[in-house]
């Protein structure tokens, strides 16, 4: 039996490091918030400092999987203007999900 999400809303979780400067952050940021405003059910909702091996954690609201699939896609096709300076791949480098199990029928 597969299980299918009714949840309305699923979180997000994508881990990452930087080596870059307070004002590029702040650049890379305004990118990613700027990508996910395009995407209907996709809200990157703030960049948290997890206790992990990890620098950075954006935590993102989602409506859907497919929506989030579609912003990862869209900022690993047009490179984010730090990343691209730099010639690195964008985000995601781990990547968690979050459901409400309740949810789950």
């Amino acid at each position: 039996m597969s299980k299918r999400c009714t949840n309305d809303n699923m979180y997000a979780i994508i881990y990452f490091n930087w080596s870059g400067s307070h004002k590029e952050f702040g650049e890379a940021m305004e990118s990613l918030k700027r990508t996910a405003s395009k995407f209907d059910g996709v809200d990157l909702v703030d960049i948290l400092v997890p206790s992990s091996e990890w620098n950075y954690a954006a935590l993102i609201k989602i409506k859907n999987f497919e929506s989030f699939l579609k912003y990862i896609k869209k900022t690993r096709e047009e490179p984010l203007t730090f990343f691209a300076k730099r010639g690195l791949e964008p985000p995601p480098k781990k990547l968690e999900l979050l459901v409400d199990i309740e949810k789950l029928e």
